[in-house]
């Protein structure tokens, strides 16, 4: 063989292996060149030229003595062979786990912010808006993601969120240049505060140089009003925090707001609460680091610490049930004579 026809060869040679190549490479990304190639692979010889692919002992032109050698798995495999496979494999879904499990991860899943969180959503958000906008800004809204996934998720979380107690303990932000805080229902939505459960307050009363208990009126009025239209109340929590009891003069205006929260509770109760005790109360003093828990308060009964600074707003208090009380009785006196 001289030595032009051996590179003649190799160039041949050459030229057959890039054109299988990029055939390959085609084959590859196209399936339709994929099953032609795979076609093409089953004849005795190939159309490149190549020597047959096949094995036979006997006549390599008869189709029973054809016998394809395996092909490589990079030309096998594909996109949609792959995606068919993960399909096939079994998976593992949240539903196998037992009910108890699923249950303590919806109680670290779903929970009520806090209002803290709630009212932080205001400032975040009050750069975004005008200048100019006025106390009827709605703040954004949003649907925690796990309630959205199916409905049996949603049916399990929904029970354990309304099993938990939604804990109102902050006064909600105040517009500049208005007196008044936003009402509570631009931060829950009306729908969700109807079906709320269980419920706490924990209001403050003395606090500041000018009182807080006109201002804490005005935010139970809004819930309030919110549930006289409809409401899923079972248990109504109020734990009232006395601050700032060395104040004479502040407490003779808070214990003036103090009856009308107090009253405008009861009256809710009385009207539109499902049942008799829905409203539980709980009195705690403030005193400068210590608190002292006066026990619990359903209408009268009221004891403070004996506490120097307290000392006072006892017989106050004591003096205000007590009238409270004559003024019940001379009425249900009247009301008797009348009927006679």
């Amino acid at each position: 063989m001289t030595r032009y026809e051996s590179k003649k060869k190799m160039l041949d040679w050459q030229r057959i292996q890039r054109l299988g190549r990029r055939r390959v490479d085609k084959a590859t990304k196209d399936p339709v060149a994929r099953s032609k190639l795979l076609e093409e692979a089953r004849l005795p010889v190939s159309s490149l030229g190549s020597p047959s692919l096949h094995s036979s002992d006997g006549d390599t032109c008869t189709s029973e003595n054809i016998m394809p050698v395996r092909l490589p798995s990079f030309l096998l495999s594909s996109p949609d062979s792959e995606s068919q496979a993960l399909i096939s494999k079994p998976g593992y879904s949240f539903f196998t786990f037992p009910p108890e499990i699923r249950d303590m991860i919806y109680q670290y899943a779903v929970q009520y912010p806090t209002c803290l969180d709630l009212f932080a959503s205001y400032y975040s958000q009050k750069e975004k808006r005008s200048r100019f906008a006025c106390s009827g800004t709605k703040v954004e809204l949003h649907t925690p993601t796990v309630l959205l996934l199916c409905k049996q998720t949603t049916r399990e979380a929904l029970t354990i969120l309304r099993s938990q107690s939604f804990v109102i303990d902050r006064v909600p932000p105040f517009i500049h240049g208005y007196h008044l805080p936003l009402p509570i229902t631009d931060f829950i939505s009306m729908p969700t505060l109807q079906n709320i459960r269980f419920f706490e307050f924990k209001v403050a009363v003395g606090e500041g140089n000018y009182g807080s208990a006109h201002v804490w009126r005005r935010v139970l009025e809004n819930v309030l009003d919110a549930w006289a239209q409809k409401n899923s109340v079972v248990r109504l929590g109020v734990m009232i925090k006395l601050c700032n009891l060395a104040a004479e003069g502040l407490w003779w205006w808070e214990l003036q707001e103090y009856e009308i929260l107090v009253d405008k509770i009861n009256n809710f109760e009385f009207r539109h609460a499902a049942k008799p005790g829905t409203v539980q109360y709980e009195h705690w003093i403030l005193d400068v680091y210590y608190a002292y828990r006066t026990g619990y308060r359903t209408d009268s009964n009221y004891r403070s610490a004996h506490i120097p600074a307290a000392e006072w707003l006892e017989v106050r208090l004591e003096w205000w049930d007590s009238g409270r009380a004559v003024a019940t009785l001379i009425s249900r006196d009247s009301g008797k004579e009348k009927a006679n």
